[in-house]
């Protein structure tokens, strides 16, 4: 399976790239306040760190969006951001899956009614179920993964 966030840092610039969708995230760490980062070893690591928990949970361009979102937070001085990712494009895909028409459709429509708007029907019964179904979906092609086995555990198996 393929990695779904690849991290570096390169002389002072962080690259965090999401191969899958095409999409690439650049910062100048020298541009975050001094008590976030100051070049050094341990400083790089803990970026690293800090943006690598953008890799777990929702889709690439869920997490791509939770990276600009931690950006945001560590330029404002913000190292605690405890903000939820944006829903937005599950949301969609699962309107579009109920409603039987092209996610495209859906997402026209959701540029003209704004974020708040696409907040409710994310509050639909009928979305949050296609949302879990999506998930599960994704989790089950996940699985199927040549790497995705559970080895063996020391005490379980023999």
């Amino acid at each position: 399976m393929a990695k779904k966030q690849r991290l570096s840092i390169v002389d002072g610039v962080l690259t965090v790239e999401y191969p899958t969708i095409g999409k690439i995230f650049k910062a100048v760490l020298a541009a975050y306040p001094k008590d976030i980062y100051i070049e050094c070893n341990s400083a790089d690591h803990g970026i690293k760190q800090k943006f690598g928990d953008a890799e777990s949970g929702g889709t690439p361009a869920e997490k791509f969006a939770e990276v600009q979102l931690i950006h945001e937070s560590l330029l404002a001085g913000d190292w605690n951001r405890t903000g939820t990712p944006d829903l937005t494009p599950m949301i969609l895909e699962a309107v579009a899956r109920i409603k039987k028409v092209p996610i495209a459709k859906v997402q026209e429509i959701a540029e003209k009614v704004g974020p708040d708007e696409v907040k409710v029907w994310g509050q639909s019964p009928d979305v949050k179920a296609m949302r879990l179904q999506i998930l599960a979906e994704r989790a089950r092609d996940a699985a199927k993964a040549p790497d995705a086995k559970l080895g063996k555990i020391a005490g379980i198996d023999a």
